[in-house]
């Protein structure tokens, strides 16, 4: 694959992660509802495993896959961040669902370690020196 075709498909998964961001904010909001109104929502975990399968792994393809590695990580970092923090936020959609004790459970055990990974790619691929005259 091209770089020029790679930057027009980040360009559509970046459109596209905007859709996910979307459908798990609203998976969110509709659990914590759910909580407090009317506990049975009808299909809220095919919601949830549609959101997963779509999101988790599209975050790992473009972090580690293997044609994406002709992209630099700084232009592709953010966008494959941004789907692994959309399946976090369905995760937390999901401990909402079950019990607010798990609620804390799943922000401590997945989103950590999320924010830790993203936060040393960040510092190690963008802060290193680029050179002048190659």
């Amino acid at each position: 694959m091209t770089r020029e075709y790679l930057e027009e498909q980040l360009e559509r998964w970046k459109k596209w992660l905007l859709v996910c961001a979307g459908a798990a904010v609203t998976f969110l909001t509709t659990g914590v509802d759910s909580v407090t109104s009317n506990p049975g929502f009808p299909g809220w975990f095919i919601t949830w495993l549609i959101l997963q399968l779509g999101t988790t792994p599209a975050g790992f393809m473009i972090l580690c896959g293997r044609g994406w590695r002709a992209l630099p990580l700084a232009a592709r970092l953010n966008t494959a961040f941004g789907y692994l923090s959309v399946a976090w936020i369905a995760l937390i959609g999901v401990g909402v669902r079950a019990q607010p004790s798990a609620f804390l459970f799943l922000v401590f055990l997945f989103g950590l370690p999320l924010t830790a990974a993203y936060l040393w790619l960040r510092r190690t691929r963008i802060d290193a020196p680029e050179e002048m005259f190659p």
